[in-house]
């Protein structure tokens, strides 16, 4: 069978102790379960009636629920995509779906990256970001450091953000000389080259 809400086929599930049918991808309590046992005459004449279940469709769901399981529905593919709860709870009072879907922020790569995102911590400008930015930001001070120069194109595919928002964040990030030193001092020496001024 298919859930009518989130359309999954053979995701339904018969949970007789709580007397419900639950789908297993979206949660949605879908029916509930009666057992009759029918007319006593009637049962020593077919045993097997004591076990037919009979179902009785619940209420529809809520404008709310109706709303979630359509976002649910566009980002279902995409593993890095996630529903914001406060964000939605914004869209459905204000009627604005702005930032809804969010994007899982990627872990550093290595732990001078790690360090690079807990220094940002000193530097209200750059704390003050999202977890994706702050990522993007500790790979632009990392690889300022090491190469001197960036490919905004290169960068924005790596992380998955627009070339606009790459540049961006390079010209916060070398505004930012002091940060731009202290990052020199986490990289190994070896990797170093000249921040170009």
């Amino acid at each position: 069978m298919e859930c009518p809400y989130c359309g999954s086929v053979n995701s339904l599930v018969w949970d007789v102790s709580r007397g419900v049918v639950v789908c297993s991808e979206c949660g949605t309590v879908l029916d509930l379960i009666y057992v009759s046992y029918g007319n006593p005459e009637y049962e020593h004449e077919n045993p097997k009636s004591m076990n037919v279940h009979t179902f009785k469709k619940t209420k529809k769901l809520t404008e709310a629920s109706l709303k979630y399981l359509e976002i649910l529905k566009e980002i279902k593919y995409n593993p890095m995509l996630f529903i914001d709860s406060h964000s939605f709870s914004r869209y459905l009072v204000l009627g604005k779906r702005v930032k809804v879907v969010k994007r899982r922020a990627e872990l550093p790569k290595n732990e001078v990256l790690e360090a690079i995102v807990s220094l940002m911590s000193k530097y209200p400008k750059l704390c003050s970001r999202t977890d994706r930015a702050k990522y993007a930001i500790a790979t632009i001070a990392y690889t300022l450091v090491t190469e001197g120069g960036i490919d905004p194109s290169k960068l924005s595919k790596e992380l998955g953000i627009s070339k606009t928002h790459v540049r961006r964040l390079m010209r916060v990030v070398s505004e930012s000389r002091r940060f731009l030193s202290e990052v020199r001092r986490l990289v190994p020496t070896s990797l170093t080259t000249p921040i170009p001024r």
